[in-house]
């Protein structure tokens, strides 16, 4: 009993490092890294930002994740990716957003954020309309 004990327990430590090891990382940033408007990415002033004590008042609604983006464009410095949010937001009247980078370093740049998967692909149908036909949808896991 003892020996199955030991092989048992050497067989769960390899498991344990090889899937720790050699699988990829989920890369669930939307909790980590809330998204955010671009206005409000350049022009929040310190006394704006929520401590982490006001987040727990906070409705759990509001704290849950969209469960999709549009996608427009994507690029790799943030200063660019703040530029041509801003003109976006100019030129479409619309909630223009600035994703985390991604693990390759790129940001992206969302055109709204939408609550389900069904309203975001009815919606992109009218954003490649609208001058962006590269537009493609992202659903964060």
């Amino acid at each position: 009993m003892k020996k199955f004990a030991l092989i048992s327990g050497l067989l769960f430590l390899v498991v344990y490092f090889w899937v720790n090891t050699f699988t990829k990382d989920d890369d669930s940033y939307e909790m980590a890294f809330p998204s955010m408007t671009v206005s409000t990415l350049t022009d929040m002033e310190q006394s704006e930002i929520p401590a982490r004590d006001d987040m727990a008042t906070l409705n759990p609604v509001t704290l849950q994740a969209p469960s999709a983006y549009i996608i427009i464009a994507s690029l790799s410095d943030l200063e660019q990716a703040r530029k041509t949010a801003d003109s976006y937001t100019a030129q479409h009247q619309a909630d223009i957003f600035i994703l985390p980078p991604t693990a390759t370093g790129f940001y992206r740049i969302s055109y709204g954020r939408y609550s389900s998967t069904v309203e975001a692909e009815a919606a992109l149908e009218l954003v490649k309309q609208s001058g962006f036909p590269e537009a493609w949808l992202l659903v964060p896991r």
